[in-house]
C-alpha cells in the first residue's frame, strides 16, 4: 500500500502539466455540487477540493488525517477490501462520508441534510463512480 501511494504521487507529479487541467475541470465540477468534498490520497495530501482554507497539494489537518488513516486499518484488517464506505451523522443533521478507493484514494464529503438537492446528489454519485474508475486505473497500471 505505501508503494502504491508513492507511485500514485509520482503518476501525480510526472504528468502534472497534462494533470493540472483535469484537476481544474475536476475543481470546476465541484463547485457545483452543493456539499463539501475533498478528494485527497490515503496519507491525506490533498489533490482537488471545494472547501474554502483547505489548499491543494497540502495536507490534510491533522485530525481528517488521523480520520482516513484508521478509517483505512479498519478498512484492511476488518473488511478485508481494498474499498470502503464511512459514514457518521450528528443530531443537527450533518453529515461526513468517507470513501476509499484501493487503498490510494480517499474521498471526504461533509454535508447536511436540508443542503442538499437531488442534482448535487447525482454529481456526487458520478463524481465517486469517476474516482473508483481512476483509481482501479492508476492499480491496473502499477500491476502491469
Amino acid at each position: 500500500q505505501e508503494n502504491l501511494t508513492k507511485i500514485f504521487r509520482d503518476i501525480l507529479m510526472g504528468s502534472y502539466s497534462e494533470l493540472k487541467g483535469h484537476i481544474e475541470k475536476a475543481e470546476k465540477h465541484l463547485q457545483e455540487i452543493n456539499a463539501r468534498i475533498i478528494i485527497s490520497d490515503i496519507s491525506g495530501n490533498v489533490l482537488v477540493h471545494n472547501v474554502q482554507g483547505v489548499s491543494s497539494g497540502l495536507s490534510l489537518r491533522a485530525d481528517l488525517r488521523d480520520f482516513i488513516s484508521s478509517c483505512n486499518v479498519i478498512r484492511e484488517n476488518v473488511f478485508l477490501s481494498d474499498s470502503a464506505e464511512f459514514k457518521g451523522n450528528s443530531e443537527e443533521g450533518k453529515e461526513l462520508q468517507l470513501y476509499i478507493f484501493k487503498y490510494i484514494l480517499a474521498v471526504l464529503i461533509m454535508k447536511s441534510e436540508e443542503e442538499l438537492d437531488p442534482e448535487s446528489s447525482e454529481k456526487i454519485r458520478v463524481l465517486l463512480k469517476d474516482m473508483k474508475l481512476f483509481s482501479d486505473i492508476i492499480v491496473s497500471i502499477h500491476s502491469e
